[in-house]
């Protein structure tokens, strides 16, 4: 695994104040990893720096909830 995708595991998890359980790291790092290298191969239709799902409200959505 290239220590750059380590560096921003680790970096992200630190970020994000993830407490980990034993075990967990070394999983998690490698899932992380494929991951980062499936969006390198493929792609995105969307910039990363896109707003979440949730936030997003299609137009008419809000006049229709009672």
């Amino acid at each position: 695994m290239p220590q750059d995708i380590d560096a921003q595991f680790a970096a992200e998890t630190e970020l994000l104040g993830l407490k980990l359980l034993p075990g967990q790291e070394a999983s998690l790092r490698r899932a992380y990893a494929a991951l980062r290298e499936m969006v390198t191969l493929v792609g995105t239709d969307h910039p990363m720096e896109a707003e979440p799902a949730h936030i997003f409200v299609p137009g008419g959505a809000a006049e229709r909830q009672p």
